[in-house]
Parts: structure tokens; sequence; C-alpha cells
């Protein structure tokens, strides 16, 4: 009994002593007599939360924040605050509500903030998942999730208990690069996706040893990167919705004993090989030589007649050039002795003509020629007559001349 008071903010239940309850929302101030007072819990939700609120009628709802909410235990049973869930571009929800009896199915495409209504539900996607201590080991049921990532993904798997036609027991390691193409589709056909892709590769591998020995599967593992030879995994991938874009073989596991066998004699192989390789590069080296020097011995021959062509070159065209300066001295000479004949002609010429003027002077002086001419004869003796008279003058004319 007594004043009690809800502050501003608060709320509270006043029960009478029949047990009749009634709400106060404060700020007030309330007198209690033979009553009791309960201060109703407060819930806060922010923008990326939301509060489940369940009622004493069963009824439920879901409050997206931001927003707050009191308790009141009158009519309602509980409330909690759950986290709304948050996609990402490329993150989908698949969401089922109860419509008038009948259940719908939607899918949510991130990004958004998804809240769910009172009526709807999460679909729970329950996969194989990988062993953390084993990637290539997968677990059933292991994976369980509600977003779904619709991007590119690759896992590994280890197919085991692979036999061939020889029966050598293997371990095949494979790394599976899938994507999600259809989402109906997917939903519709398969539970377990996983599942089905581990199912249908197994499969294919085991199909593909069968026809092979041990030493025929060694050597076909090339066969085993191409999509041809997964039919099954395909096949299966495209009907459940998936397409498988790549398989890549990591290798293979044997039994200890075979392994070791089959190491000593990779290494066996491996030295053959390292010494035929060893060998040929010998004899590539041998054969370089060899031709280097076959090609350093034609270079030479080739270097000693373009000189001895050179030097007969040189000796042509020294010859040629001695030719030509004999041609030239002879031309020279001929020339001289051209020009020497024409002056001893023309000194000749000159000569006689003085002579051929003397002649006529003697002659025109009244001098017997005859006895000139036979007089200038030395083997000739010609008794010297004496002239006198005109002749004399005429002698001492020439003698003047």
């Amino acid at each position: 009994m007594g004043w009690n008071q809800v502050t501003e903010g608060q709320q509270a239940v006043i029960y009478d002593t029949h047990g009749n309850g009634r709400l106060v929302i404060g700020p007030a101030r309330v007198y209690l007599f033979s009553e009791t007072i309960v201060y109703l819990s407060r819930f806060v939700a922010t923008q990326f939360q939301y509060l489940e609120v369940k009622y004493r009628n069963g009824q439920k709802s879901n409050v997206p924040g931001p927003t707050e909410m009191f308790q009141n235990p009158l009519d309602m049973e509980s409330i909690q605050q759950k986290e709304a869930t948050i996609l990402d571009a490329n993150h989908l929800l698949v969401v089922y509500k109860q419509n008038q009896g009948h259940i719908e199915r939607r899918i949510v495409q991130g990004p958004a903030v998804f809240v769910p209504t009172a009526e709807e539900w999460l679909h729970e996607f329950v996969w194989h998942g990988s062993d953390p201590q084993n990637p290539g080991h997968w677990i059933p049921m292991r994976n369980k999730f509600n977003l779904l990532r619709q991007v590119p993904d690759q896992f590994y798997y280890n197919v085991r208990d692979v036999r061939t036609n020889d029966d050598t027991l293997l371990l095949v390691n494979l790394m599976l690069f899938v994507e999600l193409v259809e989402v109906e589709t997917m939903l519709n056909f398969t539970h377990d996706p996983m599942a089905d892709f581990i199912n249908a590769v197994s499969s294919d591998i085991i199909t593909f040893a069968s026809k092979t020995s041990y030493e025929e599967f060694l050597q076909q593992t090339h066969h085993l990167n191409s999509l041809e030879t997964y039919p099954q995994l395909t096949s299966r991938a495209e009907r459940i919705g998936f397409r498988v874009t790549k398989v890549v073989y990591c290798g293979y596991t044997a039994s200890k004993a075979l392994q070791n066998t089959h190491d000593t004699a990779i290494e066996t192989r491996t030295c053959l090989k390292l010494e035929k390789e060893s060998s040929e590069q010998e004899q590539n080296l041998l054969e370089f030589s060899l031709k280097r020097e076959k090609e350093r011995s034609k270079l030479k021959q080739e270097l000693e007649r373009q000189e001895q062509e050179h030097m007969q070159e040189l000796g042509r065209m020294k010859q040629k050039v001695e030719l030509e300066m004999e041609k030239l001295k002879h031309e020279a000479q001929l020339e001289m002795d051209i020009k020497q004949a024409e002056t001893t002609v023309a000194i000749k010429k000159a000569e006689n003509e003085q002579k051929a003027l003397f002649m006529q002077r003697l002659k025109d002086l009244g001098v017997d020629m005859t006895k000139y001419t036979l007089s200038l004869i030395p083997d000739y003796a010609v008794e010297k007559e004496v002239i006198v008279g005109p002749t004399h003058t005429a002698s001492n004319r020439m003698t003047h001349i």
C-alpha cells in the first residue's frame, strides 16, 4: 500500500487481489491498495532486427525494426529479439508461406534485408559437407544453411574404391567446378545436389577405370580432365539445375606396396630417361660441333675462293692497265714519230725549196747547172775553169747573195 511511480519510457501492470490486471503507461503515479505492480520488460530491435511476438491466444507476429515493445503479460506470451537475414548480391533465400491452407514458395534475391512475416518460414538446406580434416571426404547432412549462394563454386572429392580391370584398387582425387543455373529446378528435383554430384562422378570414374588396366589408366589420366569422360555427371547436373563447367584430375592414391613398386618403376624410368636425354644431348652436341666445323671449313674455302678470284681480278686489272699504258705509250711514240717524220719532211722540203731557189738563181745568173751539179759529187774530178767576165761577176753576186 502506498504510492508508486511509473517513469516516462516505462510500462507496468497492476494486479488486484482477484488477479485482474491493468496496464499503466508512464509517466504516471499510482496509489496501490492491496495491489501488486509488475514493471514490464522492454525489447528493442534495430533496422537489421525484428521482434517475434507470441500472443496468449496462439497468434504470432513479426515486427520489423527499428522498433520497441513492452511484453504485456495480459495478452503476450513472449517477445524475442531476432536478427533479420542480410542477403548479398549473390545470395538468395527460399521462403515458404501458408496462405488459406495452401503452401506457397517464393525466392528472395539479394541484395536485401529480409524479415519474415508470421506466416512465413525459411527453407533449410541440408547437404553433404566436406570433412574439415579431409576436404576430399564428404559427410552426409553436415552442411546446413538457409542462404544459398548463386555463384560458380568448386569442391574437392576423392573417389574411393576405384578398381581397374587388372584388380588394382585406386583412390582418384578430383576437383569439380559447378554453377547453379536454375533454382526452381534444383528445388523440384533434388534435396542434396552434392550427393548427386558425388554419386554421378563416382559412377563415371568407376566406369572409366573398369575399361583399363593399371598401366593404361596411368597413360590415360589426361582424359580425366575432359568433360566427355563424365556423361553421368553432366547429365545429372543439368537435370537438377546445375552446370558442370570443368573437372580437374588431381592425382590418385594406390596401396602402399603398389605405390612403392610404381615409385621404383618411375625412378628407374626416370633414370633411363635422363641417361637417354644425356646421351642425346652429347650426340646433339657432337653433331652441332661437326656441323659448325663443316660450316667453318666451307666458309674458309669460300673466303679462299673469293680471295683467289680477287687476286685474279687484280691481275686482270693490272694487265689491262699495263696494256692500256703500252697502248698509250705506243700511240704517243707513233704520234711523235709521225710528227718527227712530218718535221723531217718539212725540213727536207724547205731545204729542197731553198736548193731549188738557189739553183734557179744560179741558172738565172748563167751558171752552167750541169757542171755545177757534177762539181758537187766528191768522186767526180772536174777541172775547174776560170770564169771571167760576166761569170765572175755572177759568181761574185752569188757569193754576195
